[in-house]
């Protein structure tokens, strides 16, 4: 089996050439839960989510109800860590649309698709933190 080749970056112009040139690319959104290494995905197909904004897509996403065990236990994870925390893409808040973020890969056999990968982070808990005194400002 030959190493797949790296995932190119392009910036939002040039993938909004790259996608009206080519035929349309389905988009794939993996919603991943604080630090982990899997997520659940979604693929949303050519064309679907166009009018939608990736928050949009992105809660879509969570309320569908058809996953499996071990997509449920991920997507619990998910809520646990959107309890108190937020959606980042890249270490930034969510925004814009997904063509906004999306980064161009390719399968096994070579079909291609935009790839979006969106963590839910809760801040973490714990550690020591600014000690507060009662007295402050006497």
């Amino acid at each position: 089996m030959a190493d797949a080749a790296p995932a190119t970056i392009l910036g939002a112009e040039e993938l909004k050439a790259v996608v009206m040139v080519e035929k349309p690319l389905p988009l794939v959104i993996e919603i991943l839960p604080g630090q982990a290494g899997e997520g659940i995905i979604d693929i949303y197909e050519p064309g679907s989510h166009e009018r939608m904004s990736l928050r949009e897509l992105v809660f879509k996403t969570l309320s569908k109800k058809n996953w499996s065990i071990e997509e449920k236990q991920i997507l619990d994870d998910i809520h646990r860590q959107l309890a108190g925390g937020k959606l980042l893409i890249r270490g930034k808040d969510l925004h814009g649309n997904a063509l906004d973020h999306a980064i161009v890969e390719e399968t096994d056999e070579g079909e291609k698709y935009l790839y979006v990968p969106v963590r839910a982070l809760k801040p973490q808990e714990g550690g020591a933190g600014v000690p507060r005194r009662k007295d402050r400002g006497r």
